[in-house]
């Protein structure tokens, strides 16, 4: 049973073969995924800035306190990083 080149072509293309990942393939996309989750993380500071504050100094949930902590520490710890940060803060505060 011989068949045209159009279809072995089909049937070979609906099937591909499992694409093998190197381990810096892995490495590289890790790498860029939390570094897309650590910038979505920090601008998200802008918005839930009151939030954030009223749990810090007020009656808030602590929650807040909790999940930014790691973020108020990075700023601590990185002055460039704490100006960046304060300076997105007033943005969206004024």
């Amino acid at each position: 049973m011989t068949t045209n080149r159009a279809e072995r072509y089909r049937r070979v293309m609906s099937n591909p073969p499992p694409a093998v990942r190197t381990w810096g393939q892995w490495l590289r996309r890790a790498v860029f995924r939390m570094s897309v989750f650590f910038v979505i993380y920090t601008l998200s500071i802008g918005p839930c800035f009151w939030y954030w504050f009223e749990a810090t100094y007020v009656d808030g949930s602590k929650w807040w306190v909790v999940f930014y902590f790691p973020l108020v520490l990075l700023c601590d710890l990185i002055p460039p990083l704490g100006e960046l940060v304060n300076w997105y803060i007033r943005l969206w505060i004024l």
